[in-house]
């Protein structure tokens, strides 16, 4: 008996043969509370642990906490304003900076000319639910024109101990111009024990893959050995499934029923959570085992 999961692997890789890579995927707005501020946030990047989505913003703004069983408001994060610090992607690790923490650590990519670099912010719980974020190490990165990669993203594989950083081969993220494509680069993921700073250089990346433009990187996680991100814009958005271990692009899809622009992307109960800037959140029908 061949499952829907089979199903898809099978046919992504037949479509991959004959040069296509494409599948179709599917996405379902769910309920989600709008949470009233006296000033609108420009949403960013989002991931999601212990049940909750926390939904991060342009230039360092509050992180805002959701339910993910319910949709409901849960809390704000009050965060220091950092005019440079886009915070594009964000993704939680699996392991916990203490024992007893409520939530593992969290990664944060700023996505930018000025700022090549990563946070990593530990998530404290009260009793009575509120949450702070403390900044327990910060990872530096190779100028864009030493690395090969501008407006970097990223993405981490805490079980395999990689770091991915997603981005382009010149700086422009919506012009295909110089032959103009997608890069992935694989660096090593420092153990926050390594203290408050990790600068990476050139000699630390460890793999390299290149695959056609596409406009605007924007959430990405990874699962499972493979990276899913999501690009592109209102209209013109894309979920896009790499094999980490050869650089293959395992199946490309639209965003059918997501009109906004998609900004986060996560996981939860085994389906593709994808935030976007309007503040809506979507499920996808696909099921991806971890």
């Amino acid at each position: 008996m061949i499952t829907m999961k089979r199903f898809l692997t099978l046919a992504a890789v037949f479509w991959s043969a004959m040069g296509f890579a494409q599948t179709k995927v599917s996405f379902e707005k769910i309920f989600f509370e709008t949470f009233s501020r006296e000033q609108k946030y420009n949403i960013q990047g989002a991931s999601i642990a212990g049940g909750k989505l926390f939904q991060l913003h342009d230039g360092n703004k509050p992180i805002v906490v959701y339910n993910m069983k319910n949709g409901a408001f849960v809390t704000e994060i009050g965060m220091e304003p950092v005019k440079t610090w886009h915070n594009n992607t964000a993704s939680f690790s699996d392991f916990y900076y203490e024992k007893g923490d409520a939530y593992p650590l969290l990664y944060v990519s700023q996505e930018n000319i000025k700022e090549h670099k990563a946070v990593v912010h530990r998530i404290k719980e009260s009793k009575d639910g509120s949450m702070t974020a403390e900044t327990v190490q910060t990872i530096i990165f190779p100028e864009p024109i030493e690395m090969g990669l501008y407006y970097p993203n990223l993405a981490i594989d805490t079980k395999a101990g990689f770091l991915y950083l997603t981005g382009f081969s010149w700086a422009s993220w919506n012009k295909p111009e110089k032959g103009n494509a997608v890069q992935i680069l694989r660096f090593r993921l420092p153990s926050p024990k390594e203290g408050p700073v990790v600068k990476f250089c050139t000699k630390d990346i460890l793999a390299r893959y290149c695959s056609d433009f596409k406009v605007a990187t924007q959430g990405a996680a990874v699962r499972d050995g493979k990276l899913y991100q999501v690009f592109g814009g209102p209209g013109n958005s894309c979920l896009v499934c790499t094999d980490l271990e050869t650089g293959e692009e395992v199946f490309k899809s639209e965003l059918n029923g997501i009109p906004g622009e998609p900004e986060g992307l996560g996981f939860y109960k085994d389906r593709i959570i994808v935030s976007c800037n309007d503040g809506e959140v979507y499920r996808s029908d696909l099921v991806v085992k971890p």
